[in-house]
């Protein structure tokens, strides 16, 4: 599939703890792409009450425990969630651990989630690896952010942080593009060759 053409979700989630066979999601925010588009207008962003809850990772999140109170359980929208993830490419600064989350908490409620998903992390180091860059040691949001000139004002709200993932996935889907890798597939080839052997030479597709 072209990239251009592709369909990604930016995803973000905002939990309870680290744990995700044990904490919760509290908030998730996603922001569409259709290829090199942000889908501005197409963002989605839920509260969700969960079952326990941390009053110390406030200081993390934010939420109100009184928005959380008034806020559906995961069980009321894991319709809407799996709808919204369905036929996505998922995109995402650490995606794993999210990627963990949705997945347990889909299979509780029916759903199986079997999506293929990119961290900007492992696309940054194959881009300053094919084209001969510094990533520096901190790979963190904000530095990747600032290296392509994004504004990180409002951080850890899920939307927010979706939102500047999409930004920075768009920049490094645009250098791929012009680099001359066009296909979905020659796209996650170039990732998961990087990941597994970095020695290798001159990368030919």
């Amino acid at each position: 599939m072209d990239l251009r053409k592709a369909e990604f979700l930016s995803i973000d989630l905002e939990t309870t703890g680290l744990n995700a066979k044990k904490d919760e999601i509290l908030s998730i925010g996603a922001v569409p792409m259709h290829g090199t588009r942000i889908m501005a207008g197409e963002t989605y962003y839920r509260v969700i009450r969960p079952k326990r809850f941390k009053i110390e990772s406030i200081k993390y999140h934010g939420l109100d425990p009184r928005e959380l109170e008034k806020a559906p359980t995961f069980s009321e929208v894991a319709d809407e969630v799996y709808r919204l993830l369905e036929g996505k490419i998922l995109v995402g600064y650490a995606i794993e651990m999210d990627y963990q989350f949705l997945r347990r908490a889909l299979k509780e409620e029916g759903y199986k989630l079997s999506n293929k998903k990119i961290d900007i992390i492992d696309l940054e180091k194959a881009i300053c690896f094919i084209l001969g860059e510094k990533c520096g040691e901190d790979m963190s949001l904000d530095n990747m952010a600032r290296k392509y000139g994004i504004k990180t004002s409002y951080r850890h709200n899920a939307l927010a942080d979706a939102f500047i993932t999409a930004q920075i996935f768009q920049v490094q889907l645009l250098k791929i593009i012009k680099y001359g890798l066009g296909s979905v597939d020659k796209l996650f080839e170039l990732i998961k060759r990087c990941n597994i052997d970095r020695g290798f030479g001159s990368v030919i597709f």
